[in-house]
């Protein structure tokens, strides 16, 4: 069997994947997207909500926004919390005054459903449940893909192969992992996060340090909160019952005025803490982005913000590679990232060191506390905090 013909074989559906061919397709250059897991499990994952305004505006641009624009929340600010004077108190970052800009509030479930429904609309390849089995010709003039699905295996011939299949996917995995030159901090905590069918307790995210360690409100619509504790790394679920979630989560994020509402849980997950680096993002026709090169901690809501201006930069490049034939566009693509890459790491890092108990260090906990307080006047660091929150130009 003659193998597939295309420009770009994109390796992952999500985000990163969908809105990588949304853009190549628009500037008509041919894609198929690959997608190891079934249409119902891509469609099921809950992930992040929080999307940057630059990465908003975007969406709009090509296409995708319509349904996003019409249910979505924005927030022009976030509450943070914290302990002083002897009790907790609630302080509001007020975007709008700081930075001139917003957040919008709209599932990466729900994003990934309007990309997938745009493109099928449209006609285009997009294969779920194909596994890629391997890369051949990676410093030839085409790439060979080798994919396996419910049909048996077939080949794909492609100019140009997007890895966008996430931390555990196989296009790093295929790479020599020295040749990936992976810079990573473990942090000795996790995130438990419960979706709960309960009205969130403020109309805007809260960010609580507590001395038991950090939690988090958010929310998906005004009716579904979305719920953080921070936990020690290495605890499953089992170790958490229904009951001492509830008990840990009042603790931490109830003020008097503004109590966590209970409700039935419809998800629940950890996420381990870490911070992941690959320095290198092309490998000869092989360019990772998203989660496949990078790996942030939850706390700055950055991932899926971050995955997307990784496509901006990838996609302004093919299209100089494949309409114009100049190869030589791609040979600054990781360095045009990998500044965003450690801004948002630092942020991302600065986030979760801030709000998280890590360790019981005085020193460090009063730094922590006197940060607080800095951010809470406003000032620099608010301004900072307000504009890396709400997104970088990308």
């Amino acid at each position: 069997m003659n193998p597939i013909q295309t420009d770009v074989a994109i390796v992952g559906a999500g985000p990163a994947g969908l809105v990588l061919a949304r853009m190549l397709h628009l500037q008509g250059i041919d894609a198929v997207v690959l997608e190891r897991r079934s249409r119902d499990y891509v469609l099921g994952r809950v992930r992040a909500g929080i999307i940057e305004q630059p990465v908003a505006d975007l969406l709009v641009e090509l296409g995708v926004g319509e349904r996003m624009l019409a249910d979505r929340l924005v927030h022009d600010g976030v509450q943070l919390q914290h302990r002083a004077g002897g009790a907790m108190v609630r302080h509001r970052v007020d975007f709008a005054a700081l930075c001139g800009k917003t957040v919008t509030v709209y599932g990466q479930r729900e994003l990934v459903r309007d990309l997938i429904g745009l493109r099928e609309a449209d006609g285009l390849p997009l294969r779920f449940g194909c596994e890629v089995t391997g890369l051949q010709g990676l410093d030839d003039d085409r790439v060979m893909v080798s994919c396996r699905d419910a049909a048996g295996e077939s080949t794909i011939s492609a100019r140009y192969v997007a890895g966008v299949d996430g931390a555990h996917g196989i296009t790093a995995q295929l790479l020599d992992a020295d040749g990936r030159q992976t810079l990573q901090r473990r942090y000795p905590a996790a995130w438990l996060g419960v979706l709960v069918e309960a009205a969130p307790p403020s109309h805007e995210l809260i960010y609580s340090r507590h001395p038991e360690g950090f939690a988090l409100a958010s929310m998906r619509t005004p009716e579904v909160s979305r719920l953080y504790l921070q936990v020690p790394a290495g605890d499953t679920l089992a170790d958490w019952s229904t009951d001492r979630i509830w008990e840990q989560l009042h603790r931490r994020l109830d003020l008097p005025d503004s109590p966590v509402n209970e409700g039935r849980f419809l998800e629940s997950s950890i996420t381990p803490l870490r911070s992941v680096v690959h320095r290198r993002m092309r490998y000869g026709r092989l360019l990772l982005g998203g989660d496949a090169a990078h790996v942030v901690p939850p706390s700055g809501a950055k991932g899926l913000n971050l995955a997307v201006a990784d496509m901006v930069q990838l996609s302004s490049r093919l299209v100089r590679a494949v309409l114009h034939g100049d190869d030589s566009a791609l040979n600054d693509y990781q360095e045009a990232c990998l500044r965003r890459v450690w801004q948002v790491t630092h942020f991302s890092w600065w986030m979760t060191d801030l709000l998280h108990r890590l360790d019981d260090e005085e020193f460090g906990e009063e730094l922590r506390s006197e940060q607080i307080r800095t951010l809470s006047d406003g000032g620099t660091l608010a301004r900072w905090f307000a504009d890396s929150y709400t997104g970088l130009p990308i």
